[in-house]
Formats: C-alpha cells, sequence, structure tokens
C-alpha cells in the first residue's frame, strides 16, 4: 500500500482523530497534524493563537458537506475522486466550490488542479448556435 492509501484508511476509520468538523448537518472526524501539514490556514486555526486551536469541534458556515468531504480526502491522499465519484453532482457548481475552498484554505495544487477541470470541462461544451 502506498501512504496515501493508509492515510486514507485512516481518514475513513477515524482512529486517533483529534478534531471533528461541523458542516450543515454532518461531521467529519480528522487529524489537526495531517490538516496542518497540508494547509497554512488550518496550521493557523489549529495550532496558533486562534480559538479554534482548542476548541475539539469546529463548525464550518462557507462550505457544503460534498465540497468538505473531498476536501479532506485530496488533503489525506493527494487524489482527485474518479469520474464515477462525481456522478449525479453538478460537475461544473462542484468544481467552482472546490476551487473556492481550495483558495480559502491555500491548497495551492489542488486550486490549479480544479481550475483546469473547469477549463477542460468548458472547452468541451458545444459551440451555441444564434
Amino acid at each position: 500500500m502506498l501512504l496515501g492509501d493508509h492515510l486514507e484508511s485512516l481518514l475513513a476509520s477515524g482512529d486517533g482523530s483529534d478534531v471533528t468538523f461541523s458542516v450543515s448537518s454532518e461531521t467529519f472526524r480528522a487529524h489537526r497534524a495531517v490538516l496542518a501539514a497540508r494547509s497554512p490556514v488550518f496550521k493557523a486555526q489549529l495550532f496558533g493563537p486562534m480559538k479554534d486551536a482548542k476548541t475539539p469541534c469546529i463548525k464550518l458556515h462557507e462550505i457544503k458537506p460534498a465540497t468538505f468531504q473531498i476536501l479532506l480526502r485530496f488533503m489525506y491522499t493527494d487524489a482527485l475522486p474518479g469520474d464515477e465519484e462525481l456522478k449525479g453532482a453538478s460537475t461544473v457548481e462542484l468544481f467552482q466550490n472546490l476551487l473556492a475552498a481550495a483558495d480559502m484554505y491555500h491548497l495551492v495544487r489542488l486550486k490549479l488542479m480544479f481550475a483546469q477541470k473547469l477549463w477542460e470541462n468548458y472547452r468541451q461544451r458545444p459551440l451555441r448556435q444564434y
């Protein structure tokens, strides 16, 4: 198994998690050290003098649960979800939400990846007839 596979298993099991995020009506368990290693925003939020550094459950209002789930998975695995996992979702809206979340948490690689996906999606659209 690769490191990303091990970390994905850790995320899925929640073993050793030390922070919980409440997003709408869903909760996500995570590991402060993993998030801090991947995002300077999470590092400041979880280990800095901010109030959230001591809070076991952090409520997020500016992100959708599906977006946060993909964001967390990326932070643990450095991989995007496969096309089969994105079926049924409004792809453009999801990509826009992920691009905004990547920007908010300063995940430069994820931001570039979803900007590319949005560009590819735009280029694949048929031209409208006027």
